[in-house]
């Protein structure tokens, strides 16, 4: 009988712990404490999702797990949706089944693994893609699609799945007056299942269990110390502070990473001074959904369940003139589209306009006395 530390997987289990906290010092020299605890607590946040993806997951039985709530922020979450991760094989077949209801828009993505094995939202490419405008619904908004590599006959929804194809990703989005992800009775109508039953789950094993727990180390590491830095920032990137970059649609982007193909993003960093605001000026475009989120330098979005700090157009007022006035401070100006830092003197300001009709404006930015917004 093999002992402990003779075991494969538990070389990987420790392989597990110096990824974490080699993910947890990565660039942690210039930041100040509220960023040392955010590092933390992302890292912990990024073995939360990893371990349901990837120790649990199993493309042979998939299931749907949420990627992102009120208590796992990661890579860019977003009050206004609800996003689900199923784990895939590219020489299986699958159906997927749902219901759309009073979401703005629906959508799903197949991701591969990158060539060097790597994991994370920075490094599995869109394989395939599909959203709710592409797929035949039924009059009460169900609908069935099947994922395989050649398309089934009679299948009115088809998504291919090529031969490295490793996850599936949906995104569920909402225009309204509160948060959908922090509302803990929502649910979104969703299931996948192969379509060759793969008979009872097999007990553990060393060598199986030890790969499950290099690719959750994978993962965190992916996410962090192996997250890529390109040379050149893409356009919808700003790295001027107080200011946003060219809003482009990611599906012309380039970038080889999680993303909602039909969303326009727009972001840069803010930094404000002890009294300062920042005030973002523009109009919304014809568009399927917009939305603003603040986050911190990990990219997970500022605590909206007792705060706002972030706004879609159903909870934004709009000016006279129909365009937009919303301000970036650490407290209220007594304005009516406030956005909270909640203590962050530095963050990360996001746009997404999905489905745009033509090229969004970009928000115009400037930073003004926090006494000068006063009413």
């Amino acid at each position: 009988m093999p002992k402990l530390h003779e075991l494969e997987s538990f070389g990987a289990f420790e392989a597990l712990l110096a990824a974490l906290r080699a993910s947890a010092e990565h660039e942690a020299e210039d930041a100040d404490e509220i960023d040392q605890v955010e590092k933390l607590r992302n890292v912990l946040h990024l073995l939360s999702a990893a371990l349901d993806f990837y120790l649990e997951g199993d493309p042979e039985r998939p299931a749907f797990v949420r990627i992102v709530s009120p208590t796992r922020k990661i890579l860019g979450d977003n009050p206004d949706a609800i996003y689900h991760f199923a784990r895939l094989r590219g020489d299986r077949a699958y159906r997927v089944t749902g219901r759309k209801t009073d979401e703005c828009y629906v959508s799903f993505t197949i991701h591969g693994r990158a060539e060097d094995g790597r994991l994370g939202g920075a490094a599995e490419p869109v394989l395939a893609d599909v959203n709710d405008r592409g797929l035949a619904l039924a009059p009460d908004g169900s609908f069935e699609i099947a994922l395989s590599a050649q398309r089934p006959s009679g299948a009115r929804n088809w998504l291919q799945l090529p031969p490295n194809a490793a996850s599936l990703i949906t995104r569920h989005y909402w225009e309204l007056p509160e948060s959908p992800a922090a509302d803990p009775e929502r649910r979104v109508e969703i299931a996948i299942e192969a379509l060759e039953p793969a008979g009872p789950r097999p007990p553990l094993s060393d060598a199986p269990f030890a790969a499950r727990l290099r690719d959750v180390a994978e993962f965190v590491k992916g996410s962090t110390i192996g997250r890529p830095k390109p040379a050149v920032a893409p356009p919808f990137v700003s790295t001027t502070p107080n200011s946003l970059g060219e809003p482009m649609v990611f599906r012309m982007a380039g970038s080889d990473s999680w993303g909602a193909v039909d969303i326009a993003y727009s972001m840069g960093p803010f930094r404000l001074e002890e009294g300062e605001a920042l005030v973002m000026e523009g109009r919304f475009p014809p568009c399927a959904f917009a939305n603003v989120v603040l986050w911190n330098r990990q990219l997970a979005a500022f605590e909206y369940r007792d705060r706002r700090v972030s706004l879609n157009r159903a909870q934004t007022r709009l000016e006279p003139d129909g365009g937009y006035r919303i301000v970036v401070a650490s407290r209220d100006p007594g304005v009516p589209n406030w956005l909270d830092t909640e203590g962050h003197r530095e963050g990360t300001i996001f746009w997404r306009f999905l489905l745009p009709e033509g090229k969004p404006e970009r928000p115009r930015c400037r930073v003004v006395p926090l006494a000068a917004l006063a009413g």
